[in-house]
């Protein structure tokens, strides 16, 4: 059974998708949709149950130059990549999606992906995870 309140980061380059789809999976689990701009930069607290937070790799990975904690797995149970097709594996963006992926806390889909695909493959994806993940140094 999935976690009544999962705690679930969207990143990816398109910030009209990126959000749109942030906020329908926030509204299916019945969770409020963050900015990471909100969450990391001016220090929106997190809610004590489940939220989804949407971001673009580029400013997590600034954040995270500047010393500040990326949003997982620090802080989510799952990390939604909606990968675009220019990206070409190297770059900032890059490198915090291999830092999500090596750490098995990454999904990707291709931004053409229907809604209903994307809910069923994150409830999988949360399905079984009942422990947080470890804390990000």
């Amino acid at each position: 059974m999935v976690a009544a309140a999962p705690r679930v980061v969207v990143i990816g380059t398109g910030e009209g998708g990126r959000i749109a789809r942030a906020a329908r999976l926030a509204g299916h689990y019945g969770v409020p949709r963050l900015s990471a701009v909100d969450v990391l930069i001016r220090r929106q607290p997190l809610p004590a149950t489940g939220y989804v937070i949407d971001g673009a790799p580029q400013l997590l990975d600034r954040v995270a130059r500047f010393g500040g904690p990326l949003p997982a797995p620090a802080f989510a149970d799952l990390v939604v990549h909606l990968r675009e097709a220019e990206q070409d594996g190297t770059g900032d963006a890059f490198r915090v999606i291999r830092y999500y992926e090596a750490r098995g806390v990454l999904v990707g889909f291709r931004p053409d992906v229907p809604d209903a695909e994307i809910i069923v493959a994150v409830d999988a994806a949360l399905r079984g995870r009942t422990a947080p993940p470890p804390r990000w140094p």
